[in-house]
């Protein structure tokens, strides 16, 4: 089950005071910043996302109420509930003016513990409620139409010039329905077109619908349109490769397979939200019926492509021509297969993977991350000792998780999360060549492959000193190599921790040395103790309590021995 962890925001110059609320909310689902001041409150609600505001109105060095007004747009737009706090019955006056400035509830000091818990959940099921509502919005409308109905409560259809237009079929789907029961086959359906979704959020275009076994996604709606075809073409193709891996599997396994078809062109449109109820976004127009006909005009494991398309991306790819097709209500349509990158803009010339100046021309990150990423789990999973039952890949899928969990949690911006995943999927490559010393020799690893996908040198030198600082005889400095230290001592206060200790300890006994039992128990007593720190407020926060119960469970262990 995945842990709902909400960001709360203290703000009280009273010590005493501070210190009763955070005592009364401090749990692991309840991740707690403290601020004495207006300028350690502003820089957190800029910085983090935070959900609950439990602000003082008895604060003497600042206004409550000019404060609430400096940050008004950010608790709007984070959608933040702020809680207003007072002494009973010296400050009702000011908690009525709090509640007109936009404070949703008050609490009053001294503060009674249930209540407070009470509110606060309240409060927490609210919010999480509020960003389910607005994660599904933000799938089912652009960016854009998103806006305009947060706004104005309705969007306006409307003309979008250069947009790219894509759909996708499988091939003989009725016939291979008819073999499958209905659960295998929305099962079946689910798998593709979630990865389908990966890649089309992958390249910044639009899914707008899926009709049966067909697939339609638009470029150029709801993001910026320059070189919007390029951005289609490469979504294509990576559908169209990521299929035929899965025949592959499949046939090698014995199983049916599915193949694909895909077609695209590229044009004006008209697009809109249709419907008062269960409303939707659509688009409309004659590039999307041509772009319909090309996908029906195509064969199986091919993106058939209109010429017009193919000029406004005829430098960067290679393809097939296939002369002039007659459409239905459009007559002859001059066509082209669309079979790869060309070599030249292709990581490694093998025409697969855009390199980093394609990239950029189809703006998109310079580095390739998933294409890197998938390239050293793999690497990881097929070169790792087996006997490495703790700094294994599922160690390492356990730490970048836990990296990104505190990174957006302790408000580190995009750039900085790319590289502190990198950093986490990285951080035990050193493994597969050296058990000493593996973190320089992580380093060294990144080093040696990251230029092909795309990372530049400045990427490099900060990803470097985020894997050294997960060395035992280094100091993390920056925010970023304070996470990745948490995150790979996330265990540490994990109810898991005696499963992955005794990983630890079976792998120390190859590689290190064969601890008696009393003697391990001692160590790990001794480090949780006098050795382990954590270095953000979201993993203390977190995982403190965690630890404290596993150093008392030790301790009980080791008094029975």
């Amino acid at each position: 089950m995945k842990e709902q962890i909400i960001n709360i925001l203290i703000i009280d110059d009273n010590l005493d005071d501070s210190n009763e609320l955070y005592n009364i909310l401090r749990s692991p689902g309840h991740n707690i910043f403290r601020a004495k001041n207006k300028n350690e409150a502003n820089n957190c609600i800029t910085e983090k996302q935070i959900a609950l505001v439990l602000c003082s109105v008895d604060n003497d060095d600042f206004d409550f109420y000019k404060f609430i007004d400096s940050v008004a747009t950010e608790i709007a737009s984070k959608g933040m509930f702020v809680i207003a706090t007072a002494k009973d019955g010296e400050s009702v006056y000011n908690l009525v003016r709090g509640m007109k400035k936009g404070a949703v509830d008050y609490l009053l000091k001294p503060y009674i513990p249930n209540l407070v818990k009470a509110k606060i959940d309240v409060y927490k099921r609210i919010y999480f409620k509020n960003q389910k509502i607005s994660n599904l919005l933000e799938n089912i409308l652009p960016q854009k139409t998103l806006a305009e109905f947060n706004k104005f409560g309705k969007s306006t259809p409307q003309k979008i010039d250069n947009c790219s237009v894509l759909f996708t079929d499988f091939v003989g789907f009725s016939d291979k329905t008819t073999k499958m029961t209905p659960k295998e086959l929305i099962q079946q359906l689910d798998f593709y077109f979630s990865k389908f979704d990966e890649i089309i959020l992958k390249y910044k275009l639009e899914k707008i619908k899926t009709i049966g076994d067909a697939y339609m996604a638009v470029g150029g709606v709801g993001t910026e349109c320059e070189n919007i075809e390029l951005r289609t073409a490469l979504a294509a193709l990576e559908i169209r490769d990521f299929m035929s891996n899965e025949i592959i599997t499949r046939q090698a396994l014995g199983k049916d397979y599915w193949d694909i078809r895909i077609g695209i062109h590229s044009g004006d449109l008209i697009g809109g939200v249709i419907g008062k109820h269960k409303f939707s976004y659509d688009v409309w127009g004659d590039t999307v019926n041509v772009a319909a006909r090309c996908e029906q005009n195509s064969i199986p494991h091919h993106i058939n492509i209109t010429g017009f398309f193919k000029n406004k991306i005829n430098p960067y790819f290679d393809f097939t021509p296939r002369g002039k097709i007659k459409i239905k209500n459009r007559g002859e349509v001059e066509m082209h297969f669309l079979n790869q990158i060309k070599a030249e803009h292709s990581l490694y010339h093998h025409g697969k993977k855009a390199n980093a100046e394609l990239r950029q021309l189809a703006k998109l990150p310079n580095a390739d991350f998933e294409g890197f990423r998938l390239f050293i789990i793999s690497k990881l999973k097929a070169e790792l000792p087996d006997d490495l039952t703790y700094h294994s890949i599922e160690h390492t899928l356990n730490v970048e998780q836990a990296a990104i969990k505190y990174a957006k949690l302790e408000g580190l911006d995009k750039a900085c999360i790319f590289r502190l995943q990198t950093a986490a999927i990285f951080h035990d490559a050193g493994f597969l060549i050296e058990y000493k010393d593996n973190e320089h020799i992580g380093v060294k690893i990144l080093n040696k492959y990251a230029y092909e996908f795309g990372y530049s040198d400045m990427d490099l030198k900060i990803i470097g000193k985020i894997i050294l600082a997960t060395n035992n005889r280094v100091e993390p400095t920056t925010l970023s190599e304070k996470i990745m230290c948490d995150a790979d001592h996330d265990y540490l206060g994990r109810q898991d921790y005696h499963h992955v200790a005794k990983k630890l300890y079976e792998e120390l006994a190859i590689y290190d040395r064969k601890l008696e039992p009393k003697e391990w128990i001692e160590m790990q007593i001794d480090y949780l103790e006098n050795k382990h720190k954590y270095y953000t407020t979201s993993a203390y926060n977190l995982r403190q309590l965690g630890k404290e119960k596993r150093i008392r469970e030790l301790k009980a262990r080791l008094a029975e021995m």
